[in-house]
This record gives structure tokens, sequence and C-alpha cells, in this order.
């Protein structure tokens, strides 16, 4: 048996004080923790010992964030030297961040440079951070059978991109875009699973639309969906019955008028969580009749909803005579979570509930927890738990949280 002397193998000088656990481990691992750094600090592991010198080259995951660097200077300079020693290993992932405090921003003439980088070396997750000013992204690269997963935040988005995004890139499945200026109108893909779209929102100083359009979202493979302020696009489902998961907040701005199309509801006949609120008005807190018109009539021609276990809904959903409400609670027969969020001008409306006779029976004999989020003294809080009490064949947990109203209730 060979015997290997321990004296043959003991490093010397600075090695023999940076000798530890960590270092003997396997690149695997080693890659692993330095992929939760920042690139900047990954690369200056390579002083610590021979060891360390080239691990950080064939890192699969890196993550650059601006406000490591004091200067545009010195990140675009970092940048371009990583991108040129970086071993040519497939990324993982690549993460470009902004300064948060608005120093500087990522619209650098090399900045798409660095992503078609990272894209011709078959990175799979791919993220922009902004915070400021739109990054104007180049949609020509986006050429790529292997990128998974793409999340933009504050970036100018046209129709063009999106159009070549989900015709060349096969493999996506998870786009999301946050506080963007979005020009595309139309999302056409059978691979996305996961589509966030949260818009610049309506009080923003760029103007993304004209004239109201429809947003056309024909996915039929989408389990996520996630849309908010989308100031004049009206959400237009198509082939969307995959969705199991789906959050929308809405206001006045999406809809041209209170006799506009919307296929929300009926289009999600499989979902099993729901969220629909809407935005706002001008500050006030209180929505608007034509949201609650619109998302009313969508409910009206809807027949069930059979998968159901999570429910959200805002003013729109609770009218005075809770029939909106009634009317799904009675298509949701495995409904197990109900929320109802009320906005500040919630209860203005003088209407009473036994001048109605509404009938108010359903079955919830899966309800186990109701939240009410409302201005304080609004009187159907009362009705909606005595509406749950009497139909409940268990007991629930109830949950209200109430808040100083913006306006005197009435």
């Amino acid at each position: 048996m060979m015997i290997i002397s321990n004296k043959r193998m003991r490093p010397t000088g600075f090695e023999d004080i940076t000798s530890d656990g960590i270092s003997s481990l396997p690149n695997e691992i080693l890659h692993h923790i330095l992929s939760l750094m920042p690139a900047r600090e990954a690369v200056q592991t390579c002083v610590l010992s021979t060891r360390w010198r080239y691990v950080w080259k064939s890192l699969r995951c890196l993550k650059i964030e601006g406000p490591e660097f004091s200067s545009m200077e010195r990140f675009v300079e970092f940048m371009d030297n990583l991108l040129l020693e970086r071993d040519s290993v497939p990324l993982d992932s690549f993460c470009l961040v902004s300064w948060s405090n608005g120093a500087h921003c990522l619209n650098h003439p090399r900045a798409n440079q660095w992503i078609s980088h990272a894209l011709t070396n078959k990175v799979c997750v791919l993220r922009v951070v902004e915070y400021y000013e739109l990054f104007n992204l180049d949609p020509y690269p986006f050429i790529s059978v292997h990128l998974k997963v793409l999340s933009l935040n504050c970036v100018f988005i046209s129709a063009l991109f999106i159009e070549n995004l989900l015709s060349n890139c096969p493999a996506l499945e998870d786009l999301t875009m946050i506080g963007s200026r979005v020009l595309a109108t139309k999302f056409s893909s059978r691979t996305l699973k996961n589509l966030t779209f949260i818009s610049l929102g309506p009080n923003d100083d760029y103007d993304v639309h004209d004239d109201f359009e429809d947003l056309v979202i024909d996915t039929p493979n989408l389990v996520s969906l996630h849309l908010e302020d989308l100031a004049l696009l009206a959400p237009c489902l198509v082939n969307v019955s995959s969705v199991v998961k789906a959050s929308f907040r809405l206001d006045e701005e999406c809809f041209s008028s209170s006799d506009a199309n919307c296929n929300i509801l009926s289009a999600l006949s499989n979902v099993m969580k729901l969220k629909l609120v809407s935005r706002p008005d001008n500050g006030t807190s209180q929505e608007t009749e034509t949201v609650s018109k619109v998302l009313r009539r969508d409910l009206w021609r809807c027949q069930a909803f059979s998968n159901l276990k999570s429910l959200s809904v805002g003013d729109w959903c609770v009218d005075a005579d809770l029939s909106a409400l009634l009317y799904f609670l009675r298509r949701s027969p495995v409904l197990k979570k109900l929320v109802s969020a009320g906005a500040s001008g919630w209860g203005h409306q003088r209407h009473n509930l036994k001048s109605k006779k509404t009938d108010m029976s359903f079955n919830c004999e899966h309800l186990k927890r109701v939240k009410i989020r409302c201005a304080r003294g609004d009187k159907r809080v009362h009705s909606i738990v005595n509406v749950i009490l009497a139909n409940a064949i268990s007991l629930p947990e109830i949950v209200i949280n109430p808040y100083e109203p913006l306006y005197p209730l009435e």
C-alpha cells in the first residue's frame, strides 16, 4: 500500500494560512459556493491561493451588481475582462443588476454585447434588473434553444422583441416583465408556462399605447398568469384552459367603456388559485363602475369553477346585495380560502340587503378560511360574515382586518 507523507502535501507560505476544509472540496461544490456571491467577490477569491486562482473562470452562474462599483467605467472594465477571461463553459444563469440609487444605469453601448455573450454561452436563466432609466434591449441576439427563464425589470420591450423571442427561443418557459414599457399586444407561445406582465403604472411618464387595444394571450400550456397595470390594454385570453394560478390587477384604463368585452373569468375554467382586484383610481382607492360592470358581465357567463380552491376579489365582486360574490361561491364547490379586499371607498352605496330579498344560500363545505380587509364601519362586513356562517357546515376561520377609510362611509 502506498503511503503519502503529510509533510510532502503540506502547503507553505500564504497557502499554509489559507488551507482549510473548503479549499479541499471539489470544484463543483466551490462553484456552487461562489455562485451565491456577486461576480466581483467571486473573482476576488483568486488571490486566496493557487487552489482558488482559476476556480472563478469556470463559474456557470454570474450575478453582476452595479453598486459593487464606484463608477460606470470600472463596471464596464470589469464586465469586459470578466467575459474575456472566463473559460468557455455554458452558463446556467446570468444576471445584470443596475444601481438602485440611480447613480448609473445599464444603458451602455456594450451592455447588449454582454447579454449576447450570455446567450451565445447557452444561458438558461437570464435576468436584467434596471431601476430608473428604461434599458434598451436589442431584440436580435435572442436566438437560443437553451434559454428557459427571462426576467426583465424596467426595460423597453418592443413588439418585434416579443415576436423574435417567442419564435426563436423554443425552450422558453418563464417570462417576467416588471415596470417595463411593453409595446407588444400579442403573446403567442406553446412553451410558456409562467407569464408575468406588470406594465408601467398609469402615472408614469412613458406613453405606452395611444388607444385601447386587446392584449392577446394565446398560450395553451400556460400554468401561471399575472397581469397588472395594463394601461389601455384589455386582456383577451385565448386557449388558456391550462392555467391553474392567475392574478390580475386592473383599472378603468384597461377598458374603453363599461360595455367593453372581457373574457378573463370565462376563459379560466380550470383555475385553482385566482386573484382579481382593481387598481385604486387616481389615488382615491375607490374602484370605478367601469371595471365592476365589465367584470360582472363576464362573471355572469361562467358556469363553474370546479377546481377553484383559493379566491381573492375586490369591490367589483362585493356589491350591495352580494349577488356577484354569491354567484361566484355557488359555482366554486371545492373553495377552501376566500379573501375579500375592499378599497377605502367601500360601502358608499346605500342599499338594504333585506329589501333585495336575495337568495343567500350556497354550498361551502370545504371553506376553511375567510379573510376580509375593509374600511372600518363598513356594514357589509357583517352581511358577508352572516352569509358564511349561515351556510358553513363546519366553522371556518374568519379574519377581519379593518382600516381607516379615506372617505367617510355613508
